[in-house]
Parts: structure tokens; sequence; C-alpha cells
């Protein structure tokens, strides 16, 4: 009984192997059914046929032309122009995919797998990149769209938000695949909207929204002679820098760093600075004033100043106790958002003043007064030149001026009081009485005379 079994299956294998070998011979000449390359069908043809078949088919496709579209505006090209069909690459994905069966049964498998499930391949499209960048080129010219970021705006003492707008360029990738995708179903002209790529701008209004700042918490001004073109011309480009700078809570504002180096190549001008006890022309002239008002500023914000340092003499513009000299590299004017909110820095030249606030979430619980207190005057000392123009026992003096040793106090006011805190002691140099005399001979009929020049 088991012979018998064992012979009826053997049979039973032979006929299956003989059914095999003739549907495989009849098969693998061909490629096999169920094959597209894009939407056409080449399953069934014989590699040449397939070959002249595609070949055919790109040549008629590539005789069409492409129209790019975005909104009202249209872009023509002869797609020929544009790119290449590769014929043989494109077979070549079909054979390696096919060819790696390499026994009867892998083969006859495969040919059932693709009756259910057709296999569709992409053609190997060569797009002429030279032509194609020039076409991206002139579509960018018209849809592409920088970012802009959102802004505050201040107008007078209301802030608002000006709105972001959002960057688009063309989807160079998505463009060429819609081409590759829709190619087989040309039919003399193709048509496609062209994809847009959208991106944020680095700042948006729901970002400046969720910063809070509403209302003017501090404000503070000093005049300058607009006249002196060079030191006008230096205040505006600091003013500039500082201008819109949010400083968050526990961030340290440095002049130096927001304002940066102050130098020839970036439009400062020479104009009066103070060098030690003398004033020279200097490139930057005028920056201090900037950072002198600012430093008012923070005082009447009530934030922590890290580090400030007095001239050397007395400035014009801000009462003594009350200024902040600065030097890129060596000394800078430093201060710390110690509040819990955020704080906008508006700055701003109208003629001959120069203004700056902070803007935040609230205003503060208080007012802030600042005094100058003179604790000491300082007496110019006398010094003696001789001056060769002068004819002797003759005297010509250039007076100085004094100096002082002055307080700065911070008087807070609300509803419960007053108090007063100090802020720092400063001195400023005097400058020296200059007294010349004389040590030409003169005739003995010739009076001394004595000048007094203040200069």
């Amino acid at each position: 009984m088991i012979k018998k079994i064992t012979a009826l299956f053997l049979i039973l294998l032979l006929c299956i192997s003989i059914v095999l070998i003739i549907d495989d011979h009849k098969h693998n000449s061909v490629i096999p059914e169920g094959i597209y390359i894009g939407f056409l069908h080449i399953g069934g043809l014989t590699w040449e046929q397939a070959e002249d078949r595609l070949r055919e088919f790109s040549e008629k496709i590539l005789q069409s032309n492409i129209t790019l579209t975005y909104e009202d505006h249209n872009w023509s090209i002869a797609l020929t122009e544009l790119l290449e069909i590769d014929t043989n690459e494109s077979l070549e994905k079909i054979a390696a995919y096919t060819q790696g069966r390499n026994n009867i049964i892998k083969r006859y498998i495969l040919r059932q797998q693709l009756k259910k499930n057709p296999l569709t391949v992409s053609p190997v499209i060569n797009f002429k990149e030279d032509i194609l960048h020039k076409t991206f080129e002139n579509i960018n010219e018209t849809i592409f769209v920088e970012p802009q970021d959102a802004f505050f705006k201040v107008e007078g003492d209301t802030v608002l938000i000006v709105d972001d707008i959002a960057g688009q360029v063309l989807d160079e990738n998505k463009l060429k695949e819609k081409i590759i995708s829709s190619l087989w179903l040309c039919d003399g002209e193709l048509t496609l909207e062209v994809p847009i790529k959208k991106y944020k701008a680095n700042i948006t209004k729901d970002e400046l929204k969720a910063l809070e700042i509403k209302v003017k918490v501090a404000e503070y001004s000093t005049k300058f002679n607009k006249s002196q073109k060079g030191r006008t011309e230096n205040i505006k480009l600091a003013a500039e820098k500082i201008n819109g700078y949010i400083l968050s809570p526990g961030d340290t504002f440095s002049f130096n760093k927001v304002v940066g180096e102050r130098t020839r190549e970036k439009g400062y001008q020479e104009a009066p600075v103070f060098i030690g006890n003398q004033t020279v022309s200097d490139i930057g002239g005028g920056v201090c004033q900037v950072s002198s008002t600012l430093y008012n500023l923070a005082l009447l914000t009530n934030l922590e100043i890290i580090e400030r340092t007095n001239h050397s003499l007395p400035v014009s513009y801000v009462p003594l106790g009350r200024d902040a000299t600065v030097n890129y590299d060596t000394i800078d004017l430093k201060f710390k958002n110690n509040t819990e909110e955020n704080l906008l820095l508006i700055s701003e030249v109208v003629e001959d003043t120069l203004t700056v606030k902070f803007f935040g979430k609230e205003k503060l619980p208080f007012s802030i007064d600042l005094i100058s207190e003179t604790v000491k005057t300082l007496k110019p000392p006398v010094t003696i030149k001789e001056d060769a123009n002068l004819a002797k026992d003759e005297v010509r003096i250039k007076q100085g001026s004094p100096g002082y040793v002055v307080r700065l106090w911070k008087k807070y006011v609300n509803g419960e009081g007053e108090k007063k805190t100090l802020v720092s002691t400063d001195t400023y140099n005097p400058t020296p009485t200059l007294l010349y005399t004389g040590v030409k001979t003169v005739e003995e009929n010739e009076k001394p005379q004595l000048n007094q020049n203040e200069e």
C-alpha cells in the first residue's frame, strides 16, 4: 500500500514539474504580465518589444509642452527641453526585479503574485539641470516671499504689534516629483500647479503677544547740539542699535555687546571725547550720551546696575552723578532685568532730543526721583608754564574748572510714604588753571600785562 501511495505521489510531482517547465518555457522569454512602467503595461512583451514600445511612447510624450501655473501666472516649456527619459535604465530596473528569481518555482510564484498585485516601476527621468534651474529661478522671481518678523510699533505711549509675514518659495523637489508622476498622463499638453513651500518668520505675532508688553514703564530724554554733525550722526547710529531690544527677566543688557564696536567702517565719525582730563577728537564721540541717557532710564525703571563708570570730567547733557561712559572692550554699561516681566526698549532721535523708553506688562507701583548731591567742590590746581611769545614778567591765565565729589540718591515715593537709597558716589576731576609766564626780553618802557582768558 505504501508503495502505491509513493508511486502516485511521484507521478503527481512529475506532472506538476512538467506543467511548471512548460509554463516557464512559455513565459521565460517575455516580461511577466502585470508589470508597468508608469502607466505603460509592458507585461507579455519581449525585452526588445518593451524597449521599442517604451522608446516610442517616450518620444511621443516629449513632444508635449508643460505649463506650470501659480494664481494668474503661467510658465510654459517644451518637455524635450526640460528632461530625458532613460529607456535602458528604466528596463534595467524591471530586469533587476524579475531576473533575481533563479529557479522555476520562484518565477512561477512571481507570475501568480503579479496577477493579484501588479508592479508599477517609475521611469528613470533625467532632468536637464541647467534649464531646470533657470525655470525655477524664473518662477521664484514671481512667487518668492521673504519672511518678515513681527515687531513692536510704538505710537506715543501705545504699543502695537505689526503682524509677521510668512515666507514662501517654490518647492523644487515636489515639483520634480509631480512632473515625473504626471508624465504618463500627458497627451500633448501637461498643466501642473506649482507647489509652494511656506515657512514661518523667526518672530511671530503670537510670540510677541505672549511677552505681555503693554504699557510704558519709564522714559528719559536728553538734548544735544544737532549742528555738531559728526556727534549727531554717532548718537543716531547708537540709538538705532538699541531700539527694539527686548530684555527678558533675569537677562543682563550690555551696551557694548548690543551696540557693537564704533568704527569708521560702520559709519561712526570723529567728534569730541574725554581722554584723561582732556577733550580730544575721536571716532564715536557722542555715543556716551546714548549710554548715559540709557543709564538714567535703567535707574528710573529700578533695574539692577551691574557695571557703570562715570566720566573723568562733568558732562553737560545729564546732571552730575548720572552719566555713564563707555569704551568698546574696556568700559561697559550693564544692567540686569531683575523684574518678572519682559521689557521692550525704544530709542528715538527727534530733532535735538534723544529719548529712551521701557515698556512692560505694568507700571511700577511707585515713582522714582533721582537726586544729585554735591558733597565737595574740588578747586582747580594751578600749573605754571613758560610762554616764549610773552614778554618777560607778562602773564596769561587760562582758567581751569572745578571738580566735584557727588552722591546720587534714588528716592522712592508711593502712597505709604518715601524712602531714599544711595546709588553711587562719583568723583569728577578738576581741570588745572594754566598760568603762562613770559620769557621774551622787552624794552624798559613796555609795561607787563595780565591777561585772563577763560577757555
